[in-house]
């Protein structure tokens, strides 16, 4: 989906040595027996309830389901009023680090889907997996989508290939299947679902596209805005959607269609919400036995809402079009778009079960959508299923899924590859980390922010009324080649004297391109500030009608920025740029930056009055 907030700008934005915290992690379990006993447990096999069984794990394999008998040694766990499930599949992710993997376990997600990412990160953490099992969830990815130049995924600052016509399409694929991609994702979307133009792919090079694909044995997911896209790609060949539509259109016959395609659909629904105003709308970040173990970024994300939204009615018509491919039987998958507003790794998949099952599903469809009906459609092996021989990816909770499904947040134990995940180590890190963050809350603001006022550029030279003060940022810490100059010009804003000008170019060189005025609030550059008093920074600004950028850095964000765009025009006028939209509370404030970013050219930036609200 399109999503500003993921954009990866930098690693740091004034060169300054980045300073890695500790995250924390999941691991293994400390050596024991190598058998497992779980005894006198409900068992969802992934088609059906059994009341009643004795499941063997032996090494990384499921023994047996109906265990007659229980190896001497071997580690007996009482599972009565328990159920065990397969593993849990997120079929619809972006994952960029290995620390996601490890935290979606914790949940009891033990397969990711993922729809783009890098190609190195997702190459690199295929091969890892071949190795032998990891305490982490398992990885498949499309890597690099096909989208148009400048269209939907080419705005995360990665450099990626891109296609605008049907002859392009076979080495486009060629070339993807070369990379590593176990499926091709089509980016079929102008942006007008929720207000936005932006170039996408014709109709003739989506379905170039499919028959390339399917032709070399690869099945293609396609990420459609409108429900007249979603029509449009499933009369091209699409063998499924990422998402439902986003506007609030209804078509009575798109569920036919679908069934008619044979086509699979990940409705999307935790992301679908945030988008027309509600995030969390299954209540994951409030969860008494989830939060906890999330950490304070997470809950942030989890209640953010995006830069941009869809009509009121658009979930309403959601719901109403699953409704619908429920009744002609459509495959319906769950996937959480994870890492975009309303979401966060492994614990989102809970509440979109939850949604599934408010829109209509059964909670037995539910705990299917995400286990054996993504495992098949996917050709997981192993997976999705317990059943002998096949992978030991488990998940014990307290209760009974298939009638409510909410039991299934009540985690009790998570075997990947019949390793028990120490849940308890990936708690201890995530209180840890809470502590030190609640530390810094504590500590006390910046002399002199007041009111918050930062600069009115009334003097004769850049200054701020605390900080470190203004200084030029640009991509060179990156091996780029823009260039940023900051002067004092003469008609600011309201009325006053004087404004900042930010001109400069941005080079056409290297995937990672920006140059700006920084301001650092802390101490020194790149040292962090508690601004939580305040909720915002705001500015007035004057341009030439182009996108210029806003990037906010903070502490828990590694030294990589939350990035929102902006349109200045040639009128002076004031942006507000909350703090909550970044997923921050403003306590560990790095820094904020004004400028260009991606787009190659020269650029004149006029901003004046900068405030914390």
């Amino acid at each position: 989906m399109k999503d500003r907030w993921i954009v990866v700008l930098g690693l740091a934005a004034l060169g300054f040595a980045a300073v890695s915290g500790k995250a924390p992690v999941s691991g293994a379990r400390a050596a024991g027996p190598q058998a497992t006993a779980i005894k006198n447990v409900r068992v969802f096999d992934g088609e059906r309830i059994l009341p009643s069984a004795t499941v063997l794990i032996a090494g990384n394999r499921i023994a047996a389901v109906q265990a007659d008998r229980v190896p001497v040694g071997a580690e007996v766990i009482d599972g009565a009023g328990k159920t065990l499930l397969p593993g849990l599949i997120d079929a619809h992710v972006h994952v960029w680090d290995e620390s996601s993997l490890r935290q979606s376990a914790v949940f009891g997600v033990t397969v990711l889907v993922d729809m783009f990412t890098s190609v190195d990160f997702a190459s690199t953490a295929k091969r890892a997996q071949e190795t032998g099992p990891r305490p982490m969830a398992h990885l498949i990815s499309s890597m690099t989508l096909a989208t148009a130049a400048g269209g939907h995924g080419t705005e995360y600052g990665i450099k990626i290939p891109t296609i605008d016509k049907p002859e392009e399409a076979k080495a486009f694929v060629d070339a993807r299947i070369a990379e590593g991609s176990d499926f091709i994702k089509v980016i079929y979307d102008d942006g007008k679902a929720y207000g936005m133009s932006i170039p996408t792919v014709s109709r003739e090079t989506l379905g170039a596209i499919i028959r390339a694909a399917q032709a070399r044995g690869k099945f293609v997911v396609v990420h459609a805005a409108s429900l007249a896209n979603c029509r449009e790609a499933l009369e091209a060949g699409a063998d499924g959607l990422a998402h439902l539509h986003f506007d609030a259109a209804f078509d009575p016959d798109f569920g036919r269609l679908a069934a008619r395609k044979k086509a699979f659909v990940i409705p999307t629904l935790s992301v679908l919400a945030s988008m027309s105003g509600s995030p969390d709308l299954a209540g994951i970040a409030e969860d008494e036995v989830l939060a906890p173990y999330l950490k304070e970024e997470d809950l942030q994300l989890l209640r953010q809402k995006p830069g941009f939204g869809t009509s009121a009615g658009s979930y309403a018509a959601a719901e109403k079009t699953l409704k619908q491919l429920r009744e002609f039987g459509v495959p319906i998958l769950a996937g959480t778009d994870t890492p975009n507003p309303g979401t966060a790794f492994g614990a989102a998949l809970h509440g979109e079960l939850e949604l599934l099952v408010r829109a209509g599903l059964t909670p037995l469809e539910a705990l299917k959508s995400a286990t054996s009906v993504p495992a098949d459609l996917f050709g997981l092996k192993g997976m999705g299923r317990i059943t002998p021989g096949g992978r030991a990816d488990l998940v014990l909770v307290e209760g009974d899924p298939s009638v409510d499904i909410r039991a299934t947040r009540r985690i009790a134990a998570v075997w990947k590859d019949g390793t028990r995940i120490d849940r308890a180590a990936w708690l201890r890190g995530v209180e840890e980390a809470r502590k030190v963050r609640d530390k810094q809350k504590s500590s006390p603001a910046p002399e002199n922010l007041g009111e918050g006022l930062i600069s009115d550029f009334e003097g004769e030279k850049i200054s701020a009324r605390f900080g470190a003060g203004w200084m030029t940022s640009t991509d060179s810490f990156m091996g780029g080649k823009s260039k940023a100059e900051l002067l004092l010009a003469d008609g600011g804003a309201e009325g006053s004297r004087r404004a900042l000008r930010i001109k400069g170019t941005i080079a056409e060189a290297g995937s990672i391109r920006w140059a700006a005025a920084m301001f650092s609030p802390g101490t020194a550059p790149m040292a962090p500030a508690n601004l939580s008093s305040k909720k915002a920074l705001s500015f007035w600004a004057k341009g030439e009608g182009k996108t210029f950028a806003v990037m906010v850095y903070a502490k828990r964000l590694g030294y990589v920025p939350k990035v929102m765009a902006f349109e200045a025009g040639p009128e002076w006028k004031e942006y507000v740029f909350p703090f909550d939209r970044f997923g921050l509370d403003g306590s560990d404030i790095i820094g904020f930056a004004v400028g260009a970013s991606m787009t190659p050219g020269e650029f004149d930036l006029l901003i004046d009055n900068v405030w914390l609200k």
